[in-house]
């Protein structure tokens, strides 16, 4: 059988998706860093297999990784995490799932991209939040555009956020504004504001430059040449002070108050402009179910050979699967 190795399962949004998992009757092994009671009293608890290793040291991991066809890496920051699981798959000959909102894992990817190929494998970093929502939301409504000149898109993000994803945006946030233009990753302004209706209640709100994995993922999936990506946070604000202090992450009450949303806007080469919108749960509770779908979706033999996007492996309604 198929085996997933999910790496950072005591992680906030590594036992959501676990706990889909074990839902779904998925065979998996729990993982972490060595020593971590935390991920073997997780694994007792699911009643599964667990090893642990740091990502610092090759041999562990590749001895971690017999008997493994997949990978799902929930650990961040993933600065730390993505370039030495990534370069073990590649060793290995193992699928490489993630769940990053970080750009530099994009790059990463997109760099390995031949390697895979000939390796046999997939890179799938952005399995689960963004990524899914906005790559299939763009995809379905550029359907509808024909020659298709330039994407504006936006993710309303609600309720708090993780400790881990307060401690790991702190520090990998790029510093950069950047935009997709004429097909290349170029600087934008910090201050660049569009207007766009989430079809939330709120009307038109702006949303503000940021820059999103999405630059690269969707570009790699339509081949738009002009991509602008923003956020408009509801409901809160990044919070300040020591991160260090926060709690796990958001109840599952308060998860459950705080759906998500996403809109995007498509300008064809004759300037007609098509709009949509996507509502959809939690971005936490969506990417862990997202990401285990995913991981489902690979260990039953889907999966393209290289640097891919959801969106593309698995088609523009994989939100809907999720």
């Amino acid at each position: 059988m198929a085996k997933l190795l999910v790496y950072g399962v005591s992680g906030y949004t590594g036992r959501i998706a676990t706990q889909q998992f074990k839902s779904l009757g998925l065979d998996f092994i729990a993982a972490g860093r060595a020593g971590s009671t935390k991920v073997r009293d997780l694994a007792v608890e699911l009643g599964v297999e667990y090893r642990l290793f740091d990502v610092t040291e090759p041999e562990l991991i590749d001895a971690a990784f017999e008997g493994i066809s997949v990978l799902l890496n929930c650990a961040g920051p993933f600065f730390l995490t993505a370039e030495p699981l990534m370069a073990a798959c590649i060793r290995k000959g193992v699928h490489y799932l993630d769940i990053a909102a970080e750009l530099d894992s994009y790059r990463l990817a997109e760099s390995n991209d031949s390697k895979a190929r000939d390796t046999g494998i997939m890179l799938l970093p952005g399995c689960g939040g963004s990524v899914v929502m906005l790559g299939c939301l763009a995809g379905k409504v550029i359907e509808q555009v024909k020659n298709p000149a330039s994407i504006d898109i936006s993710l309303c993000v609600s309720g708090p956020l993780s400790r881990g994803s307060a401690i790991s945006a702190s520090k990998n946030m790029t510093a950069e504004s950047l935009q997709r233009a004429n097909g290349d990753l170029v600087e934008r302004e910090t201050t660049d504001i569009i207007q766009l209706d989430f079809d939330n209640g709120e009307g038109s709100v702006p949303s503000y430059s940021i820059t999103l994995p999405d630059i690269i993922t969707i570009w790699k999936a339509t081949k738009v040449r002009n991509i602008r990506t923003f956020v408009h946070v509801s409901g809160g604000a990044f919070p300040t002070g020591d991160l260090t202090s926060m709690p796990d992450g958001p109840t599952k009450e308060q998860r459950e108050a705080a759906p998500y949303h996403a809109a995007v806007k498509i300008t064809a080469q004759n300037g007609i402009v098509k709009q949509g919108v996507l509502h959809t749960v939690n971005g936490y509770t969506f990417t862990g179910l997202a990401s285990a779908e995913a991981a489902r979706k690979v260990l039953a033999g889907t999966f393209e050979l290289g640097f891919h996007t959801p969106a593309v492996v698995f088609g523009n309604d994989f939100v809907k699967d999720v």
